[in-house]
């Protein structure tokens, strides 16, 4: 398949209004004296502004580039977040040329900037690369992605499955679990793209959740209907309905949870290396012991997770504040993703990671 060397979405009417209407030197400049700056011809500048042409992303950087603005304000795009198109083109890429850049196919390329759809195995390196080659931070491709058009529609459809299953939860006496072979499973593997044994413990997981709201719910209503006093069944009402939001709520919360975490979920050798460094405690695994697979641990420093440090007793690698707040927050998931893989201490002991005696880690930086 081909790809398009020029931007759908530019703006001709933009680039006229910037032409009539910002001096250059002191003068507006004419439409030759604009082709002549950027090495093309007058008509080719009034076949962009009126758009039967449409310029490749260079030419918009050049474009922008006289005028002093970003090539952003050439683009017809109403969105509130540029998606990963726009930052390409602000970049002045091709697709072909961003795709070379951080050495994937096109194919691969495509379904990033089509479909919102990063490799499957990718381990946060492809993120990296393209906020690198797109001079932007990981956080702006992360948000590129969360809110692109089909990826906000693949959300809503795990969201109207999820909402089918979370109906079993309200079954009493009876298991609530979903099975591998569900059919709404796996319509949400399918979406996913992960295998239908993955993304079973996941959902058994969000309805167990699910339940324990449920439980939460019943067990307020007993205590407004029980209270001693009229204002502890105020608040004990107020719980109430509190949880009976979370439980309007919880597909979506869910498939956003679930969604979000596969897209950010580290490799298994990458996670069992976290639960190694979390069970190390302070001592931290040593250089000579992590130079057998350095690339994993440089991953690890890459994404803040982990810090290197250099000591007297011999340098080590030890779990970052960022890397606990991980652990902490997902431990559960990632035993759903890798269950061979264990569950670190940290995950047990939370208040572990607090004992006196501890070097502060490094501040992580914003992904």
């Amino acid at each position: 398949m081909s790809v398009a060397r020029g931007s759908a979405d530019f703006d001709g009417s933009a680039l006229r209004k910037l032409r009539t209407t910002r001096p250059v030197d002191g003068r507006l400049l004419s439409a030759a004296a604009l082709g002549a700056r950027v090495g093309t011809s007058k008509a080719r500048i009034l076949s962009y502004e009126r758009r039967r042409s449409v310029p490749e992303p260079g030419r918009i950087v050049q474009l922008a580039d006289v005028f002093g603005v970003s090539p952003s304000l050439l683009s017809a795009s109403d969105t509130c977040y540029p998606s990963i198109r726009d930052l390409r083109v602000q970049a002045g890429l091709t697709a072909a040329e961003l795709a070379e850049g951080v050495g994937v196919s096109r194919t691969t390329y495509r379904d990033v900037e089509r479909l919102a759809r990063l490799p499957a195995r990718d381990d946060g390196n492809l993120r990296r690369l393209l906020a690198g080659h797109l001079r932007v931070k990981r956080a702006d491709i992360d948000r590129a992605l969360h809110h692109h058009p089909v990826a906000i529609a693949r959300r809503a459809q795990v969201t109207d499955q999820l909402t089918e299953i979370f109906k079993r939860a309200h079954e009493q006496h009876i298991p609530a679990v979903v099975e591998v072979d569900d059919p709404g499973l796996l319509t949400i593997a399918g979406l996913v793209q992960r295998a239908p044994t993955v993304i079973c413990r996941l959902v058994n997981h969000e309805l167990a959740r699910f339940r324990k709201l449920l439980k939460d719910r019943g067990v307020a209503r007993l205590e407004a209907a029980y209270a001693q006093t009229e204002r502890a069944a105020e608040q004990a009402d107020e719980r109430r309905r509190r949880i009976t939001v979370l439980l309007e709520t919880a597909p979506a919360r869910s498939a956003d949870r679930l969604t979000a975490f596969l897209t950010e979920a580290m490799p298994a050798k990458q996670w069992r290396a976290m639960v190694a460094l979390a069970d190390a405690g302070p001592e931290g695994v040593t250089l000579a012991r992590a130079l057998e697979e350095y690339e994993i641990w440089d991953a690890l420093l890459d994404r803040s997770f982990a810090d290197y440090l250099v000591r007297t007793d011999g340098s080590a690698f030890v779990l970052s504040r960022r890397g606990r707040g991980v652990i902490r927050a997902d431990f559960r998931m990632y035993a759903c993703l890798y269950p061979r893989a264990g569950v670190p201490s940290l995950a047990h002991h939370p208040s572990a990671a607090a004992r006196p005696g501890r070097r502060k880690p490094r501040r992580a930086a914003t992904a």
